[in-house]
């Protein structure tokens, strides 16, 4: 069956089974969607929006920004409470501010379960949807997760006389530098740009080596906390003691730790478990085939690794007056057949079964290891203050593996700052 075939057959199913909504409720013309400008919505766009037109004569009308635009769109419609968008798209850093303009989602997916008892709410992984619930409110169906895994070259271990991936950070540690070839090839890459990527490339060894944030409830600041610090301390060595990463990864954020993959530049790393398809694929990467996948090491012990949960979820406005057509296409949307669909063009969908498919692993491979990842995961901080205090975080970080100062100073200096930040913003700073 090829490829077209697949989607006029998923495409004429969802026609035939959608439970439509009771005709009380008057059809709109179209929903308003809107959304970021990822390339992960090939599917939603090009396949499940047709299907869904086809099925009840409703167009779907995207609205795809840029992260910056998107987030003042949402911002500027929600807090004044029109009505001008049906399909809200959200990701775990906007919860707080999202979250008391969303329909209750629990609700809603009893709403979904009710009309189809079959479309699997126990599938979506727990951990997505805790990343989906902000101070005990669920604000959107999970449609993508990512989170941060490990991804390396087998062989390459093998070579250097290492049967497994490391568990530990010693172990990794010591793999790095059994591995590094410099200058063709490093131990380890990293995302070490001062940007948002610099966040997702150090969150993982900090909750592994059991450190946090800080808690918001308390106001106690943990980032310069022991823990913290020794992270900081084992993740800016590899740079600059192991000298086991390139130098040019201080300049890396998404698309460089991909590109840098495709060109043979480092034996492991811990980055996006979606970017393995692009790592890994043959049609793109001089290393595709060559890669497989892992949760990242715990700290001393395989059982304390933990790493960060991200993505975006399908909401409902409370101001939408097309509530159940805009339902009716989450439903659709998130259906099983559809979110299988999505992984082969790029998205990382939330139902374990899907990540767990016998085809998905042996066709991707990294869709299982994800799916441990989210359980045990921590979703990005969603309280708004965040947004502001990552910035110092973003830039401790780079002095650290910069080497402009050391992972105790740096963190200190990040620790002052957000107790200021939490001042400004009327809350406790312990």
């Amino acid at each position: 069956m090829t490829s077209l075939n697949r989607r006029q057959l998923l495409a004429t199913s969802a026609a035939a089974t959608l439970p439509l909504p009771a005709l009380a409720q008057s059809k709109p013309d179209k929903l308003v969607y809107v959304g970021d400008n990822g390339p992960w919505h090939w599917v939603m766009v090009e396949e499940v929006a047709p299907a869904f037109e086809k099925a009840t004569g409703i167009k779907i009308d995207f609205t795809l920004l840029p992260v910056d635009p998107w987030e003042a769109r949402l911002k500027a419609e929600l807090s004044s409470g029109s009505s001008g968008i049906d399909i809200v798209q959200w990701s775990v850093g906007m919860a707080g501010w999202v979250s008391p303009h969303m329909a209750d989602h629990e609700a809603v997916a009893k709403e979904i379960m009710a009309k189809d008892p079959n479309w699997g709410w126990d599938d979506f992984l727990g951990g997505a949807k805790r990343a989906a619930t902000y101070d005990g409110h669920m604000a959107g169906i999970p449609y993508r997760i990512t989170t941060g895994i490990m991804h390396y070259q087998k062989a390459l271990l093998e070579q250097a006389g290492i049967t497994k991936m490391p568990e530990t950070f010693a172990e990794l540690e010591k793999a790095a530098i059994a591995t590094n070839k410099p200058p063709e090839r490093y131990g380890f890459g990293l995302s070490g740009r001062q940007g948002s990527a610099i966040l997702t490339a150090f969150f993982p060894w900090l909750y592994s080596c059991g450190g946090g944030l800080l808690d918001f409830k308390t106001g106690e600041i943990l980032i310069n906390k022991p823990e913290a610090v020794a992270a900081l301390d084992f993740w800016a060595g590899l740079v600059l003691k192991d000298k086991v990463v390139p130098p040019d990864a201080t300049t890396w954020e998404y698309d460089e730790i991909v590109a840098a993959g495709q060109n043979d530049r480092y034996a492991m790393a811990e980055t996006f478990a979606p970017y393995g398809t692009l790592i890994n694929d043959p049609k793109l990467s001089k290393t595709g085939g060559k890669w497989e996948w892992a949760t990242v090491p715990g700290h001393t012990d395989k059982s304390q690794s933990r790493t960060w949960v991200d993505g975006h979820f399908l909401g409902i406005p409370k101001y939408t007056k097309n509530k159940d057509w805009s339902l009716a296409f989450i439903q659709m949307a998130c259906s099983h057949d559809w979110m299988r669909r999505s992984m082969f063009r790029g998205n990382a969908p939330p139902r374990g079964s899907v990540l767990r498919d016998p085809e998905m692993v042996e066709k991707i491979g990294w869709p299982p290891v994800a799916a441990a990842a989210i359980e045990t995961g921590f979703p990005t901080p969603a309280q708004p203050v965040f947004s502001t205090l990552q910035l110092s975080l973003r830039s401790g970080l780079s002095q650290a593996i910069l080497g402009q100062k050391t992972p105790k100073e740096a963190l200190d200096e990040v620790a002052t700052n957000w107790q200021r930040g939490l001042r400004r913003a009327g809350m406790r700073a312990g």
